[in-house]
């Protein structure tokens, strides 16, 4: 067996390491060092067959199966069918080839991490303005309720809703909830930009954002919305927060709450093309929003917490707590690879990733898929 492509296998999935363990009945000690190298299987054929079972009966939605045909060099048709994708799994581990084949999805680790190392909150400030942006007054001139359908309406949603947050009088936090696939909409630069200046707008006028991230899709999809919000990360103005349960693998979703505007979406996964976005002003569909976005994030749980300057207590009695909790055996991530990064890890419990250059921040990342991938980053596996 292969335990490079085992690695790769757990890492571009996402893979929690430790329910891989208890599902194969192993020590989750015992499987790191076989994802090392450093162990070998007792029975790698039993080995094998656990670990195909294990993904092709956990990760079935379009985009994870997407995945699986790249890395195996399938096709997706043949790894939606369970038997099928099994044996690609187990073919593909067995395989004695030292080259381990990496789809070009990989890279949003890696380009998340660079983003955030070169990130200067000083510099971005400066780039679109900020000290300089007003608050438009100006009346927006939205019907109460608009429906868009197709993917470029869709933007149009997103951009009107944000008009209506920054032009509307309520300073509530914005709730925001999306499982849309993020890959299509994040290849349009100028839509980003737009969506960016916003947000900025949002934070000028002095709202907190709450951001619900799906976490229950492919990982590479999740660092690339992670990047998108690093400005907004760095103000100190939102906080970040995943759903631990699976979500629907028919129907995607698609949630904005304001204090006087919502925004609601819906679609089929594998055609969010021919999905819809409502944008309502009405009192009824502002309040349903709400209710709805506020019940998500009473259900979430911090995806990571980021902790400026004066949070320098609040952060050491977190810490304190963890360290308490479960130990001080702490490993570095990723040495010599970044300027203004310092990544800490202790493994299969949290990452702390303490950036130097403006806003010195530090951010705390438990959710278990990104503290193993953040633990095992290599920028050559990248």
């Amino acid at each position: 067996m292969n335990a490079d492509k085992l690695n790769t296998l757990i890492v571009g999935l996402g893979v929690n390491a430790n329910k891989l363990a208890r599902a194969l009945d192993f020590d989750p000690s015992y499987i790191s060092r076989i994802r090392t190298g450093e162990r070998t299987p007792g029975d790698e054929a039993q080995f094998m067959d656990g670990v195909a079972r294990y993904i092709a009966g956990h990760f079935t939605n379009y985009e994870q199966l997407e995945l699986i045909a790249a890395i195996t060099g399938s096709s997706v048709k043949d790894v939606a069918v369970p038997e099928k994708c099994e044996a690609a799994i187990k073919t593909y581990l067995g395989s004695s080839e030292t080259a381990v084949q990496k789809p070009a999805s990989f890279k949003p680790l890696t380009q998340f991490l660079r983003s955030l190392d070169e990130f200067d909150l000083n510099a971005f400030k400066e780039e679109i303005n900020f000290n300089s942006l007003n608050v438009p007054s100006m009346p927006f001139s939205l019907p109460t309720t608009k429906t868009y359908t197709g993917i470029e309406e869709m933007k149009q949603a997103e951009l009107d809703f944000l008009k209506a947050a920054v032009l509307g009088r309520s300073t509530e936090d914005v709730i925001m909830y999306s499982d849309m696939p993020l890959e299509e909409m994040a290849e349009d630069k100028e839509f980003a930009r737009k969506i960016m200046m916003g947000i900025a707008l949002l934070v000028r006028k002095g709202v907190r954002l709450k951001s619900i991230h799906d976490i229950h899709r492919p990982i590479q999809e999740l660092y690339i919305g992670l990047e998108g919000w690093i400005p907004v990360y760095m103000t100190g103005l939102m906080e970040s927060y995943y759903l631990p349960m699976p979500t629907n693998m028919a129907f995607l979703h698609f949630v904005r709450s304001a204090g006087g505007v919502a925004c609601l979406g819906e679609a089929v996964v594998g055609d969010q093309g021919s999905g819809r976005y409502i944008v309502s002003k009405a009192s009824a569909d502002v309040k349903y929003a709400r209710v709805r976005a506020q019940q998500l994030l009473n259900m979430a749980k911090p995806l990571l917490r980021v902790f400026h300057e004066e949070d320098q207590a609040k952060e050491e009695k977190v810490l304190e707590g963890l360290r308490r909790k479960f130990g001080t055996n702490t490993i570095m991530v990723g040495e010599g690879q970044f300027e203004n990064l310092h990544i800490i890890s202790l493994p299969g419990h949290y990452v702390l990733i303490r950036k130097t250059n403006p806003p010195a921040v530090s951010i705390l990342i438990e959710y278990p898929a990104l503290v193993d991938a953040l633990e095992r980053y290599e920028p050559t596996l990248f």
